[in-house]
């Protein structure tokens, strides 16, 4: 049985007022605030006053009228009849769901000591037929058989609801035996208790008289009240009724693990229809998860009973956690090089989500405009942006937004957090100089840059000489502009003689581009030398008649053909004399060769030259010599003759240079002066004869000879 605080009751009947103890008028019956919501963090707590206002009945009333109807009683029976009406508005107007009993006990001696007039009805009307049921009679002997009535009531006679607030109302003017029918008074007491039902006894001058109606409302928490008469019976009745002891007390119920809600004190007693306060206490776990919103309701219970309107809800919203952010941004990059960032949340709630990277180029110190902008998934509590490729060289910026989740707040990083040193891209340089060339020929070099970041300007090449290994003094230099596709060109250069050059290329870079320079030696060209050739002799002569050799004599004297690359001279020794039917004097020959610029020079000469075959006429001849000179440019020749005479006809009386080619025919003799043959097989060149004599005539010698004849010849040129 729950135990209810007494609340001091007085009963003035007949115009007097009537007097209630312990509480305050309250407001619409209620727990106020019935809602409440909050945002604790987790781990945080809080207070709340709260405000219980009791109706002027208790709750959900079970009231049995428990009447003494032995004779003496009809005055008072009178009474409650004719208020009867009243009584039941009244309590069903404060409680809609108020029901009632009528149950009357007489003395054990009477044929019917105890019976149920009316069992539990809201039924107004069948609760006024049942007490219109009662009369006044019978009882032998002062004391009557009321404890036996209260055990039947409290023993199932009376159908009670559960969890109503129960009400016997006592009305007598004896005391009872005891024991009563077999039931004495702590065994009616303890079935009273056993059913939680509160006793309101009035007390018509006899019912206290041996203190059992005290002992009664005592065990029970009601209320004596005495020395009344039947007319004040039913006004106390109504009175006792709006002035009973409300117990108030509080449940938990649907209540979330992480929100935990307790009360100061864990009980309180007034009078219905006051105000009563606790202190209620409010936590929330240090687990809750943020972003979460926990219920709990609060029951609060009166006489243990819950009505509509005392329960409280609370609503607790977790406030979400705003996690920091940590920034790695990737480090220092060339130019065009890749940069990227990775974020790390901590001091969050398991977050998830993603995080927006935005890259701010150079010069945007308040990361206005993004030229970039990726998303990560956040996982493990970082998120990672990709590589972007950067641009050109400068700072830029990173900024990460972290999206929140259900648990989360947003989070961004602050501008000026992540800088990238974009630095001067190293682009690599590829060249490609021209190939192998003659002497004197064109070379050139090719750069190509790669790597870099979009590089523009020029390209200086360097053209370094033969022996210059250590690429030290250029002999040429020359600059070319990068195209769009990052390749310059040298233009060509003229070269010198033979041998091994080499190239060094330059980019002198740009706003984003280092300079680079190709390797010394990377770049080499062979220049091939020009092929030198030639040959000269003195005199070389063929004469026959009808089949018989008449003359047969080689060149002389002869150097033979001669062939190099290099600066020289080939010279044989000159022949003193010559004699036979061809007789000469001081014959010489020689080729001498220039390597670069390439020049090849025959020279041949005879001091004088004595021609005497038979049938012919004698040729004499003075002081000749040819020369042959060949370079790349072309060939030219000469011939000088001091004089010619052919039998007794002088075609040449004074030294004399001849033109190229001068036939001049004497008879049967044939004679060519300064004969210049050119040639381009195998190498370009020109043959000078200074004196070209044949007799070709029928019954005389067959004659070819040839005096003086230089050749100069070259090739590999440009």
């Amino acid at each position: 049985m729950t135990r209810r605080l007494r609340a001091a009751v007085c009963v003035v009947a007949a115009g007097v007022t009537l007097v209630a103890g312990v509480g305050t008028a309250s407001a619409a019956p209620g727990v106020t605030p019935a809602d409440v919501t909050l945002n604790l963090d987790p781990g945080g707590s809080t207070t709340i006053a709260k405000t219980v206002s009791t109706p002027a009945v208790p709750p959900k009333p079970d009231i049995t009228f428990l009447i003494d109807t032995t004779g003496s009683m009809g005055g008072v029976i009178s009474n409650v009849r004719t208020n009867a009406n009243t009584i039941l508005t009244t309590i069903a107007s404060a409680q809609p769901d108020a029901q009632f009993a009528v149950a009357e006990y007489k003395d054990a001696a009477d044929t019917t000591p105890f019976r149920v007039a009316q069992n539990l009805t809201a039924n107004q009307t069948d609760v006024a037929n049942g007490l219109n049921s009662l009369a006044a009679t019978g009882g032998g002997d002062f004391p009557e058989d009321g404890i036996n009535g209260l055990f039947q009531v409290a023993s199932g006679a009376v159908g009670f609801r559960p969890n109503s607030s129960r009400i016997v109302l006592l009305i007598g003017d004896a005391p009872s035996h005891d024991p009563s029918s077999g039931h004495t008074l702590a065994n009616a007491i303890s079935a009273l208790q056993a059913a939680d039902i509160t006793v309101l006894a009035f007390d018509l001058a006899g019912l206290d008289s041996t203190g059992q109606a005290t002992a009664i409302t005592d065990a029970t928490d009601g209320q004596l009240f005495s020395g009344l008469d039947a007319s004040e019976v039913s006004d106390t009745i109504l009175a006792a009724l709006h002035n009973l002891p409300v117990t108030v007390t509080h449940q938990l119920s649907d209540c979330d693990p992480n929100l935990s809600v307790s009360l100061t004190p864990g009980s309180r007693t007034v009078t219905s229809g006051d105000d009563t306060t606790f202190t209620e206490t409010v936590s929330v776990g240090a687990g809750a998860e943020p972003g979460s919103t926990l219920t709990c309701k609060v029951d609060f219970l009166l006489n243990d009973v819950l009505s509509p309107g005392f329960t409280e809800t609370i609503t607790e919203h977790v406030p979400k956690v705003t996690p920091s952010i940590a920034t790695t941004p990737s480090g220092q990059v060339p130019a065009g090089g890749n940069v990227s960032d990775t974020a790390t949340l901590s001091g969050g709630f398991h977050p998830t989500g993603t995080v927006e990277f935005q890259l701010f180029g150079p010069g945007d110190t308040d990361c206005e405009t993004p030229i970039a902008t990726r998303s990560g998934t956040v996982s493990g509590g970082t998120a990672a942006s990709g590589d972007i490729a950067a641009g050109g060289v400068g700072t830029y910026r990173w900024v990460a937004s972290y999206s929140g989740d259900d648990a989360n707040n947003p989070v961004t990083s602050a501008c000026g957090d992540e800088e990238v040193e974009v630095v001067k891209a190293t682009p690599g340089i590829a060249t490609t100089p021209s190939g192998s060339v003659p002497a004197g020929g064109a070379v050139s070099d090719t750069a190509n840059l790669s790597g870099g970041f979009h590089p523009d300007g020029q390209v200086t090449f360097k053209l370094y000489a033969p022996g210059d290994t250590d690429c030290t003094t250029p002999i040429a230099t020359r600059t070319g502009d990068l195209s769009g596709s990052g390749t310059a060109a040298s233009g060509n250069v003229t070269v010198g003689a033979g041998g091994t050059y080499r190239w060094t290329a330059t980019y002198g870079g740009d706003a984003d581009n280092n300079s680079v320079t190709s390797p010394c030696s990377e770049e080499q060209v062979t220049v091939t030398p020009q092929r030198l050739t030639g040959r000269a002799y003195g005199l070389t002569a063929g004469a026959s008649l009808a089949g018989i050799q008449l003359v047969n004599i080689a060149r002389t004297p002869d150097t033979g053909p001669v062939s190099t690359t290099s600066t020289g001279t080939t010279s044989v020794p000159c022949t003193a004399t010559l004699s036979g039917l061809i007789s000469a004097h001081a014959l010489c020959a020689q080729v001498a060769t220039t390597e670069f610029p390439g020049k090849s020079v025959a020279t041949a000469s005879i001091d004088d030259t004595t021609i005497g075959i038979t049938g012919i006429p004698v040729i004499t001849v003075k002081t000749i010599k040819s020369s042959s000179t060949t370079t790349c440019a072309g060939s030219t020749g000469t011939t000088t003759i001091a004089s010619l005479k052919v039998g007794n006809t002088v075609v040449i009386a004074e030294p004399t240079n001849i033109q190229p080619n001068t036939t001049v025919n004497v008879g049967v003799v044939k004679l060519v002066l300064n004969e210049q043959t050119s040639f381009t097989t195998p190498d370009k060149g020109l043959t000078v004869n200074a004196v070209h004599v044949t007799v070709n005539a029928l019954g005389l010698a067959k004659t070819n000879v040839v005096l003086a004849s230089a050749e100069s010849d070259i090739g590999n040129c440009p």
